[in-house]
């Protein structure tokens, strides 16, 4: 798999980057209400962490996994700085899938990766009954991103296998003059 680089791009990138953590996705924010009653959840893709320091700062569980070592670490160095407990794992779902957990999850979370169709059935087992699978990314080409590729976009097709589990919300949205879709899927 090959989102918007390699592992080794990821960790280059994330090298680079200055040690402060990013602001949260602000579409998690605004669908915090689907998440209400839900305790556990799973950050796939989690990159350096913004998302799941959010979650954690607001009494979430989570646990995290990426592919990128160096996000890791960045993300483990953010959460020991502001004492929060977020479970980091180092999963390259472009070898096996999600494969190695006994645990379920309230909410599984991904943002910003578009993961191989027949990885979301995977997911999906990992829920809880009444959980959520709450998917977000670029619904179009970004005009200021040469990093993003038409393989990175996300569609209403990339779902066909879990068009079995209910669909609860679905949202195209525009954020910074970019265009995105955002996907709830409940068990």
């Amino acid at each position: 798999m090959d989102y918007m680089g390699n592992a080794a791009w990821w960790d280059e990138r994330f090298k680079n980057r200055p040690l402060h953590i990013m602001e949260h996705e602000q579409r998690l924010e605004e669908d915090l209400s689907f998440f209400k009653s839900r305790k556990t959840i799973l950050d796939v893709a989690c990159g350096d962490g913004r998302n799941a320091i959010y979650l954690a700062r607001l009494g979430f569980e989570v646990r995290a996994v990426d592919f990128s070592i160096e996000a890791l670490r960045r993300l483990n160095h953010f959460a020991l700085e502001e004492k929060l407990n977020i479970q980091t794992e180092f999963v390259d779902l472009s070898e096996n899938g999600f494969t190695n957990s006994a645990q379920t999850y309230d909410g599984i979370m991904i943002n910003h990766y578009r993961l191989p169709k027949n990885l979301y059935v995977n997911l999906m087992d990992f829920l809880n009954p009444g959980g959520i699978l709450w998917v977000n990314g670029f619904k179009k080409m970004p005009k200021d991103n040469p990093n993003v590729k038409e393989s990175d976009l996300l569609y209403d097709e990339d779902f066909e296998m879990i068009k079995f589990y209910h669909l609860i919300d679905k949202k195209e949205y525009q954020y910074n003059n970019q265009e995105f879709v955002r996907y709830i899927w409940g068990k």
